[in-house]
């Protein structure tokens, strides 16, 4: 069996896409001492090298990807939207939605990252590459359709699954494993029964009232949504119990044409932004786990764009344990990982498997499947959907 054909994507200006000084998600205000928020962007910088001074990178054919525009963007955002990020950055500075603060270069830097997104996308759908890695930044899976937040401007993820359907990948999975929900990948295709979107976060985290298992989506897409809201505190045991009993059997009952992860890394277990466990070992096994499912699926073509992560010490080895997997390497050296493998909490907790549980007989994707029925799998339309916008 021949090795799979490998693409990164990433762009040096997307390392200068900065947000500011602030606190959290706070800028500079009555009792906001300036202090740098994120150090995320020299983070990916260094993210990249190490992936390069461990060699992995020479699996990778990299690619220096071309600006989104505005008809990708449209795709999924009004125009009023793209107007108001291009103006504040122009201005050097301001909120261009929600606590999506930004600067000079971010308006180019999250074009960048969409466009990386959007080619990833339609170069495995096309066939010059069967899997690809975008790492960039501003992340995307919080802005919605008519405004940004949370540190993301345009939703990558979401503007590359509407560019790949139009290329023929009519059935599109998201996963999303970042700490937090992406509430904006959720509203754009909440009514779509052709975007199947899973998300696994940490319950009650940003955004505080998104991301509920009651939400599986509405109208045509009812069922297509599927949320995991794990309890803080939740290791690899429960990320890869949610792999094996949640993800898994949602992809083969929707039976996508394209899988594309929403690679966040800020579940780790030293990560400032959430209260997860996560390892670089548990992100490398669900990677790897997810390239196994797209071999089985979709014929090897699967995208993983990374979205957050804030630990300024640890992100690089977590990048370099992803893009491992990718390549089909083992796990790397992790020189951080004794202080987190032997905790308790990396075991399945009984409060972490009922929420599992509870996936497993109540979903309509997954009904029925834990008692050795078949699930029931969301219908496939006779025609395809417009994909048209939002």
């Amino acid at each position: 069996m021949s090795a799979p054909r490998l693409a990164w994507y990433s762009h040096e200006i997307c390392f200068w896409h900065d947000p500011g000084p602030g606190s959290g998600y706070v800028p500079v205000g009555p009792g906001i001492e300036p202090l740098r928020q994120f150090a995320v962007d020299p983070d990916l910088r260094r993210a990249e090298g190490l992936v390069k001074a461990s060699g992995v990178m020479d699996r990778f054919t990299c690619l220096t990807p071309e600006p989104a525009t505005d008809e990708d963007l449209l795709l999924v955002h009004v125009p009023e939207h793209i107007e108001r990020v291009e103006a504040a950055s122009a201005a050097g500075t301001g909120d261009a939605g929600v606590y999506a603060y930004v600067n000079y270069h971010s308006a180019q830097a999250a074009r960048l990252a969409v466009g990386a997104c959007v080619e990833a996308a339609t170069g495995v759908v096309e066939g010059r590459f069967d899997r690809a890695y975008c790492l960039v930044r501003p992340p995307g899976h919080h802005a919605e359709p008519d405004r940004a937040m949370a540190l993301c401007l345009y939703n990558n993820l979401a503007v590359a699954a509407r560019a790949a359907q139009r290329r023929g990948a009519r059935r599109v999975m998201i996963l999303d494993w970042d700490v937090h929900h992406g509430n904006g990948i959720q509203r754009t295709f909440y009514e779509d029964p052709d975007v199947l979107y899973v998300s696994v976060h940490q319950e009650g985290l940003f955004p505080a009232a998104s991301g509920l298992v009651l939400e599986t989506g509405a109208g045509g897409g009812a069922g297509s949504t599927l949320n995991v809201p794990l309890p803080a505190g939740s290791g690899e045991g429960a990320y890869l119990a949610v792999m094996d009993r949640i993800v898994e059997p949602a992809a083969r009952a929707f039976r996508p044409d394209l899988i594309l992860v929403a690679a966040g890394l800020d579940a780790s277990g030293h990560d400032p932004m959430g209260r997860m466990l996560c390892t670089s070992r548990t992100f490398h096994s669900m990677t790897a786990a997810m390239c196994r499912l797209a071999g089985e699926l979709t014929g090897g073509r699967i995208v993983f764009a990374h979205e957050g992560g804030y630990s300024a010490w640890y992100q690089p080895t977590l990048v370099l344990g992803t893009a491992a997997a990718i390549a089909g390497l083992p796990a790397p050296q992790d020189p951080f990982l004794h202080s987190l493998e032997h905790l308790p909490g990396q075991r399945l907790q009984k409060h972490q498997e009922r929420v599992i549980t509870h996936l497993e007989e109540h979903h309509p994707l997954l009904a029925g499947a834990s008692s050795g029925a078949a699930p029931r799998a969301v219908p496939v339309p006779a025609a395809a959907s417009s994909n048209g916008g939002p």
